[in-house]
């Protein structure tokens, strides 16, 4: 199967090549995961009037599993040479994947949910590459068009910008890499991944980690799910149930129940998460001037007296003052709404 094709000329029917949606749109994975593909149409090349590639996709499902493979593979070829950070770039913040994480992220980008978010962060790269923000090899593109022969896009790309696109300010590249760490975070242009892998199991809840399932929740706080969602927790939760609990269930974990919040009620905090306010003031016995009775699941570390926070829950067992200090707020996981 050839994942990009070359044409000298856009064939006649203009439906035959679907460009990229000018935007992205929130990824609704439960939906997509009933699909029978993922990846999409594959990436198809064609040159311009003036002899300049273009790239679209093809509108034809993929013939047999073969094909689908073979698109996925190519995403992750293009996310290889676009969007991994492979080489030290900022030092201390953007780190450079290790070999195991690029194993990793091979293996989500194949599966059916990994396909999707590679998927979308695929278009991105087709809409950089048809703005002409992206470096290709230029040699290499009037050969084949001269030729007639098949080139994929991740080959002909080179994985820089190009002049126009270092002095663009439209350019946002979508980045993955590494950082001094544990399991993976999430901004709305990039995920991350810590190069001390992933826990067994959560904390507190004891549940086992899927480590496929956390890259799909973290993708889901990227510009490709719900960015607002990240550090909040009825927003964290509501990512669990919509991103992560659906590749848990496909991949034979068990869907996890309760999302726990990771908080410092020691010192002063200022959140946009009204749930978190809400309990941080309850704490500091402050009335949140709603009359709600005080939230549950609020954990406590209680030092030596009591050292599993599972035992030791504030709104239980102890009072403000005892010299617990609030750590984790629990959040109950609800299946989303259809």
């Amino acid at each position: 199967m050839v994942a990009a094709q070359v044409w000298a000329d856009i064939p006649g029917d203009a439906g035959e090549i679907r460009p990229p949606d000018v935007a992205t749109r929130p990824v609704d994975l439960i939906s997509e995961l009933a699909k029978p593909w993922q990846a999409g149409g594959a990436i198809a090349l064609y040159a311009t009037a003036d002899g300049e590639p273009r790239a679209g996709r093809l509108a034809s499902p993929p013939r047999d599993a073969d094909e689908e493979l073979a698109r996925r593979e190519e995403h992750f070829a293009l996310a290889r040479k676009i969007n991994l950070v492979t080489v030290p770039a900022v030092p201390g913040i953007a780190l450079p994947l290790d070999q195991a994480q690029i194993d990793l992220l091979r293996r989500f980008a194949l599966s059916d949910a990994g396909a999707v978010w590679f998927r979308e962060v695929a278009d991105d790269t087709l809409r950089l590459f048809n703005q002409g923000y992206l470096e290709y090899d230029e040699p290499s593109w009037r050969a084949a068009v001269a030729g007639g022969e098949s080139l994929r896009l991740s080959a002909l790309l080179t994985g820089r910008l190009s002049e126009a696109g270092l002095f663009s300010q439209e350019v946002a590249l979508f980045r993955i890499f590494a950082f001094e760490g544990t399991g993976a975070m999430a901004a709305a242009a990039s995920v991350r991944l810590g190069l001390r892998g992933f826990r067994c199991r959560f904390p507190l809840s004891d549940e086992l980690v899927d480590p496929q399932a956390v890259l799909s929740h973290e993708f889901g706080h990227t510009r490709y799910g719900d960015p607002r969602s990240a550090g909040l927790s009825h927003g964290e939760a509501l990512t669990v149930a919509r991103y992560e609990n659906p590749v848990r269930l496909r991949n034979g974990y068990p869907p996890r129940g309760v999302y726990y919040l990771r908080i410092d009620a020691s010192s002063p905090t200022f959140s946009r998460d009204a749930l978190l306010a809400r309990a941080l003031a309850w704490w500091h016995g402050r009335d949140d001037g709603q009359g709600a009775p005080p939230p549950h699941g609020l954990y406590c570390d209680c030092g030596e007296s009591q050292p599993d926070p599972r035992e030791c829950r504030f709104d239980q067992n102890v009072s403000n003052g005892s010299g617990c200090v609030p750590r984790w707020l629990a959040i109950e996981v609800r299946p989303p709404e259809p």
